[in-house]
């Protein structure tokens, strides 16, 4: 009679010989992905195991390891989906009308902002999460520099001298800080910032019909 260990191992060798043949499902990889991203959000990087992202997703949790053979692996497979979708957002709002506004909105979204503070978080600890934030978030700030700039140039709006790169800095920092704060009950500011960046925004506008020249009553 075989021993567990011997079954085992003999589970393990069908597992990796159906993953040479291409047997994974790509829903169950997204539904596995999904769950490590909500629990991100709702208890921290501290709190994803395979375990708890297989109860999430409602699965085995032999599947997490099936698909993702280390937490590194299910790590920054779970930050390039939250990164994709993220992008695909961004992209939407710079060919928006009002793509200060898209992309401000984007930028104060609680859940986006809270995940990405989550992976800068785990950054500090992951290596391979660290290259990962550095290489989305330089394609993320390129598409908002973009956006403004095409703002600029149509005349919808005017920076003045700050310049669109410089613009996408104070925006996320000004986002992050807000969701960051509200997320633990500090609301101290926050109403009157949020009402000075409409006056801001609104302003820039008008400096943008400004320079375009004179309207016809």
């Amino acid at each position: 009679m075989r021993s567990r260990e011997t079954r085992s191992d003999d589970k393990a060798t069908k597992a990796a010989a159906g993953r040479r043949f291409g047997t994974e499902k790509p829903a169950t990889r997204a539904q596995l992905l999904d769950a490590t991203l909500e629990l991100l959000v709702e208890e921290g990087y501290a709190a994803v195991s395979g375990r708890k992202v297989a109860s999430k997703a409602g699965l085995n949790a032999s599947l997490v390891h099936y698909y993702f053979p280390t937490t590194d692996d299910l790590l920054v497979a779970a930050y390039r989906r939250g990164a994709e979708q993220s992008l695909e957002r961004h992209r939407e709002a710079a060919e928006s009308d009002e793509p200060w506004d898209a992309l401000w909105a984007l930028s104060t979204d609680p859940s986006r902002t809270a995940l990405a503070m989550e992976f800068m978080a785990l950054a500090n600890h992951r290596k391979s999460i660290r290259a990962e934030i550095a290489r989305y978030a330089e394609e993320i700030r390129t598409i908002q520099a973009n956006a403004l700039e095409r703002g600029i140039s149509d005349g919808r709006f005017d920076l003045g001298p700050c310049t669109p790169a410089a613009a996408t800095v104070l925006l996320a920092g000004i986002a992050r800080v807000l969701v960051m704060e509200e997320g633990v009950g500090i609301f101290g500011g926050h109403a009157d910032t949020r009402e000075f960046l409409a006056w801001l925004f609104t302003r820039l506008k008008q400096r943008g019909d400004d320079r375009s020249g004179p309207t016809t009553p």
